[in-house]
Formats: C-alpha cells, sequence, structure tokens
C-alpha cells in the first residue's frame, strides 16, 4: 500500500510494497529483540495515549480545533469538531468509546487515476472510529458549508443558489468514493460495506422547495447519506442523530476496524524517523502533536520547553523545521537559525538537516560561556531560532556573557522579522528594559508575523542548577514534557534518581522484555575491566561497536582511549577486526566506521543517544551529596537507550541504594584472569 504520512504538512513515504504492520517502532529498541512490530506495539499506544475511562470517552487528533482557510468553511467544519467532541454526553446503555481524526491527509491511487499511475492527494475532514456494546463503527465525513435562502443563520454569510449547492453535493459524494477506493486499493478488500459516509451540513436546512414550491425532504433518495442543519445545530440533537443512525447502521468488522485505526494513527501521529532507518516509525505523543500544530509564539512572543532527557526535544525542533519548510516559511527568504552548546549534538542535527534535506536554509552554531561577543557581528536576518541546551548557559557564571549572548539571540531573530533597519526595540537599552515577550509585544501595531524562537531547556538542570542570572525566560516553561521516550525502565529509573526528578513519568509504550543494568566489578586493573567487558560485548552479545560509548565518571590515563585499545589490542591477533576507541565526537558522528566505538566525557555526548553505554566509576569518585556529581551521573544515564553497563567498586554500588536495579553482568569470553581465578 502506499500511504503520504504527515503531521499536517509533514509528508512522509512509505514504499507500495511495505505493509502497516510491518512497520516497527522506534521507541528506542530493547537490545534483547529487535524493534517491536506495530502490530505489536499499536494498541499498547493507544492505551498510553487514548485511555478509556469507566465512562463515555472521545479522543481527537488534534486535541483542539486548528484549521486555516476560508472562515465559514472553518466554522463549520469546527461546529462539526465539537459536536463529535461532546459525544461524551451522549446517554447509552454501554461505555461508548471514541477516537476521530481531522484533517488527515495521504496520498493513494483511486480507479480513476490508476491507469496512469499517479497518486492522489487527498484530506479527509473527519474520521470516526467507534465502540460501543462490543460492535466497531468506522465513519468518514465530509463537511459543507453552504446553505439556501431558507436557512437562516448569523454571520453565515454566503447564500448558496441550488447549482452551487449540486455541485456541493456532488464534489463530496466523489471525495467519499475517492476515500472508499484509497482505502479497498490498501486494504486489499471492499470496505464499503464496512464504512459508514456522511456528508455534513451544519447550516443547510433539511427541507426544500420543489419546482411547485412544495416543501419536500431534501435528498431523501440519498436515505441516511446528509445530515442537515436540524441534526447539528444542538448537540442534544446530535447525540440523538448518533444513535439513531450511527448506532444502528452498518459495522465494521474487528480486524478491518484494527487496520483502518492503525492507517490513520499513522497518518496523523507518525513521524518517519529516515535517518533511522526506512522501516522504522515513532509515533509522538499527544503532548508532541500539540506542541507541534501550536503556535505558541504568536501567542507569547517566544516558546520556553522543559523536559528531561529523552523526551525528544531536539526531535521536535528537527520535525518543526522540516513542518515550516514543507508550509513555505522556511526557506531563501526566511532562514533558520539552530543554537547548541556541545559540538557533538550539533554534529548530529547537521547530518539529520541533510538527511531531512533541509540543511541549506538552517544555519548552526555553537555559543560559548567564555565569550560575550556570541553573534555580535552577524550580518544574517533570521526568521526562526531554535536554541537548544539553552541550560548550559549554567556553565558560565559572568552576568555579561549570558546577557550578551541571549541579547544578540533576540537581535538576530529581531532583524529577521521587523522590517524596521532603526527600530530601537532592538537596542541593549530596549532589551535590558523589557523581556523578549514584551518586546515582541511592543511591535503589535506593525503587525508583524513573527517566525519562530525557542529555548529548549532540561528540566533537570533548569531546577537544580541555573544561576539567578540567568534569564528569567528559561525558568518560566510555557510547555514541560514529561514523557520519557526510552524502552529501558530501570534505566528511567536510574537517572530519575540521579536527578532528584520526583515528576517524572515513565509511561511511553515499552518492550516487555525490560534489560537490566548490568553491573560489572573492576578488577584490580580498572582498564582491563574495561576492555574485557567492550570485547565481550562486540565478540558474544552482538553489539555493534558504533553503538557503544564509554563514558568514564572521571577521566584519567588510566581511562584513556588509547590505554583501552592497548588492553584490547593484546586480546587480538594482529591485522584482525577488533573494536577501536575513538574520542573526537565530530568524526565518530560522520564517520561510523564499522569498528569505532567512542570514548567520551560525559557533557561531550549530552544530547546524543547510544544503545550500549559502558559507565566507569574508578575508586572513590561518586558523592551521592554532591550536586555536580549527580548532574554528571544524570547526563551518562541519560545518554543510553537500550542497555546500561556499570563497572566500579562495591562502595559505590552500595552508595546509590538501587542494588535492586543492578544485575551482575555475565561473561561469555573467558579471558586469562579469569582462567587462573577459576585454577586458582
Amino acid at each position: 500500500m502506499v500511504f503520504s504520512i504527515g503531521i499536517m504538512a509533514v509528508d512522509v513515504k512509505i514504499d507500495e510494497n511495505i505493509d502497516v504492520d510491518d512497520l516497527r517502532f522506534y521507541s528506542p529498541p530493547s537490545l534483547h529483540e529487535e524493534a517491536p512490530f506495530v502490530k505489536n506495539m499499536f494498541y499498547k499506544y493507544i492505551k498510553s495515549e487514548f485511555p478509556c475511562s469507566s465512562e463515555n470517552s472521545v479522543h481527537s487528533i488534534p486535541k483542539y480545533f486548528r484549521k486555516n482557510g476560508e472562515r465559514q468553511a472553518c466554522e463549520a467544519e469546527k461546529l462539526v469538531f465539537q459536536r463529535l467532541k461532546n459525544l461524551s454526553s451522549i446517554d447509552v446503555s454501554s461505555d461508548l468509546s471514541i477516537i476521530f481524526f481531522h484533517s488527515a491527509s495521504y496520498a493513494g491511487y483511486s480507479n480513476r487515476n490508476q491507469r496512469l499511475g499517479k497518486l492522489m492527494i487527498r484530506e479527509h475532514d473527519f474520521v470516526v472510529f467507534v465502540k460501543c456494546e462490543d460492535k466497531h463503527y468506522v465513519l468518514l465525513i465530509e463537511v459543507k458549508s453552504t446553505n439556501d435562502r431558507s436557512t437562516f443563520k448569523e454571520n453565515i454569510e454566503i447564500t448558496a443558489d441550488a447549482k452551487i449547492i449540486k455541485n456541493n453535493k456532488r464534489s463530496a459524494q466523489h471525495q467519499l468514493r475517492d476515500h472508499l477506493e484509497v482505502l479497498q486499493n490498501g486494504l486489499g478488500h471492499a470496505v464499503s460495506s464496512q464504512i459508514q459516509t456522511y456528508i455534513v451540513w451544519p447550516y443547510l436546512g433539511a427541507k426544500t422547495r420543489d419546482p411547485k414550491h412544495k416543501v419536500i425532504d431534501r435528498w431523501s433518495e440519498d436515505k441516511d447519506l446528509h445530515v442537515f442543519e436540524d441534526a447539528v445545530s444542538k448537540q442534544s440533537d446530535f447525540n440523538r442523530w448518533f444513535i439513531k443512525t450511527v448506532l444502528k447502521g452498518r459495522v465494521c468488522g474487528d480486524a478491518t476496524f484494527g487496520q483502518l485505526l492503525k492507517r490513520y494513527i499513522i497518518l496523523s501521529c507518525g513521524v518517519f524517523m529516515d535517518e533511522i532507518d526506512s522501516k522504522m516509525l515513532a509515533l509522538l505523543t499527544q503532548q508532541q502533536l500539540e506542541l507541534l500544530r501550536t503556535d505558541l509564539c504568536k501567542k507569547r512572543g517566544s516558546l520556553v520547553v522543559h523536559g528531561i532527557a529523552g523526551t525528544g526535544k531536539t526531535l521536535l525542533i528537527l520535525k518543526k523545521l522540516q513542518l515550516l519548510h514543507e508550509n513555505n516559511e522556511l526557506n531563501d527568504a526566511n532562514r533558520a537559525l539552530y543554537i547548541c552548546y556541545w559540538p557533538g549534538i550539533r554534529c548530529d542535527v547537521i547530518n539529520k538537516l541533510k538527511t531531512m534535506g533541509i540543511d541549506r536554509y538552517v544555519d548552526t552554531t555553537r555559543f560559548f560561556i567564555t565569550a560575550e561577543d556570541f553573534l555580535k557581528n552577524n550580518k544574517i536576518k533570521y526568521k526562526h531560532i531554535f536554541m537548544d541546551e539553552a541550560e548550559a548557559t549554567i556553565l558560565s557564571f559572568k552576568k555579561e556573557i549570558v546577557e550578551n549572548t541571549f541579547y544578540n539571540i533576540f537581535r538576530a531573530y529581531h532583524n529577521g522579522n521587523c522590517p524596521l533597519e532603526t527600530c530601537t526595540l532592538a537596542s541593549l537599552e530596549a532589551f535590558e528594559k523589557y523581556n523578549i515577550s514584551t518586546l515582541i509585544e511592543l511591535h503589535l501595531d506593525q503587525k508583524i508575523n513573527w517566525g519562530q524562537l525557542w529555548f529548549m531547556v532540561d528540566t533537570n538542570q533548569a531546577l537544580m542548577f541555573l544561576p539567578k542570572h540567568s534569564p528569567k525566560i528559561l525558568k518560566t516553561p510555557q510547555i514541560v514534557l514529561n514523557k520519557v521516550i526510552r524502552s529501558t525502565k530501570r534505566i528511567c529509573r536510574f537517572f530519575r534518581f540521579a536527578s532528584n526528578n520526583s515528576y517524572l513519568e515513565e509511561d511511553f509504550p515499552r518492550s516487555s522484555k525490560d534489560p537490566p543494568i548490568f553491573w560489572a566489578n573492576r578488577g584490580t586493573n580498572v582498564t582491563e575491566t574495561v576492555s574485557e567487558v567492550l570485547v565481550d560485548l562486540c565478540a558474544t552479545k552482538g553489539v555493534k561497536p558504533p553503538d557503544i560509548c564509554v563514558i568514564p565518571f572521571l577521566q584519567n590515563e588510566k581511562l584513556s582511549k588509547d590505554a583501552i585499545n592497548m588492553q584490547i589490542y593484546r586480546k587480538f591477533v594482529e591485522n584482525a577486526f577488533r573494536p577501536v576507541g575513538v574520542s573526537d565526537v565530530e568524526s565518530f558522528l560522520n564517520r561510523r566506521a564499522p569498528n569505532e566505538f567512542l570514548v567520551a566525557w560525559a557533557l561531550r555526548v549530552k544530547g546524543l543517544e547510544f544503545k550500549v553505554v559502558v559507565m566507569v566509576v574508578d575508586e572513590d569518585q561518586f558523592d551521592q551529596q554532591d550536586a555536580d556529581d549527580r548532574r554528571k551521573l544524570y547526563v551518562i544515564a541519560s545518554r543510553s537507550t537500550c542497555m546500561l553497563v556499570v563497572i566500579g567498586d562495591e562502595s559505590f554500588k552500595n552508595s546509590l541504594e538501587l542494588k535492586d536495579c543492578f544485575q551482575d553482568y555475565c561473561f561469555n569470553i573467558e579471558f586469562e584472569y579469569q582462567k587462573a581465578l577459576s585454577d586458582t
């Protein structure tokens, strides 16, 4: 089947030979099994994002009505959206569960263009999935905003004659036919007998006059196809129509219901991660979808997002950039700037922007904690600016550096949006007097269509470490992301302990097989222990070297990449294919050599993810009461998506008070020192 999957205009294409059930979730995957298939994880996602209560439950995607276009058409769809949303008030004998989708777009083939082999781009007004009394129903709804002279509605300006109404009717019927044909071609079997179709006319009366001016029922030959103003104007009338017509209408088979629900969840909530795998799918949470769809910048002047590691902050920036580009808001005339602190995450973002094909419109740069002239000499005007890792300002305790950094960010953003070259609101004096949101509000008379200005902050850092002179804007988020996209529950628990974050939620769907955190006691030579773990991971556990990052709690000559490589080299014959440690993060990300793993300082890999992290704590290096030590522990543990291996001594293990989290690491290779011990 062929789908064009998207969040609004974010198009994602699936190869026509790929079945939906063959897609895999990016969660990220567990190490003990590959990324789970859609068919295995799908209903766990639904249960997480669209929970059913003991009473009637109605969920909509998007959660709130948002649509641009002709005013009256939007008002008509908004009214239908509200009526569907308020079906939770319906009085039925059994619990009612509804999920409906608004403006889900797709590409597919219909019989009209099948011979040409060309895709049709279509958009549903509403697709409704209903469960009631162990029966399943699927509704396709098209909404028309026309009315005739016999129906008077306040603020409804368009009065359509009979010809226009007839043309709109024909158009809606063709749309419904195309939808059904695309579904049939995609699923491989007829679906018209299992799906209910309706054309809703919120402003059109059910009665009309024949040529002899006699009042008659409008289009009675179409039976229940049309839903007129008398059934939509009041919620109580809409509820009665729903019970009488929908719940007494065609029932959808369980298998078809499940296939179609998957299709529309993916169409509306799915983001294809081409940079991960051509068959890998990441489903966004409702919270993330709302953040992408809602333009909070236009309401508040800027957007501040807090979230702990693993909540998808950088992912959301990338998808927002893609959305802006496809809405023609990111181009040569409307450029964007991505700002971060650590070079590793900048390198990763550059590679992903290239993969997405939008790197020519997005500049990237790093801010510095020791330089007061960040962007001072910048001549480029940026319509959009995204500052990732904004909490890294904690590393600079000079007030002037922090203030100048944020002022120059605002100035570059202001100059890309305000057409006045001599605007006084871009001055340092104005910036020192007003906050960013106020400065943008003071431009209201100019009716500027402001671009995006985002600041992403690690919640843990913001709560514990932001100095007093940090901009207030970072301390007052509009959005707090609270769902961790991790596959390993114990790792989530581990870095929750490290972050001392009491409200961390861990309810994103995961694999049922939850790998533990492995504990390996360091031997007399800690470097040798590290090398043995690495060799075992690659030689018997099936882990690829590029998926591994070794992060020493403290770096010294014993734990340098040269020392580790020397130990590994001794265990292999000459010129053999063997794991090799490298320490340059950017080179590692760009090269991705098949035999290289990364050995890096914790903060150098902040913002990056690795399937396996080996954390090395040598001797008495960790103090549970020390804020900096906890922060470092949090950063290290939160880099891992599948397996965390901790190498250290017993005193460190006991100090964490997390013995239940650890499982002893089992070596499958017997090294010389182990053999000597067993012989003894």
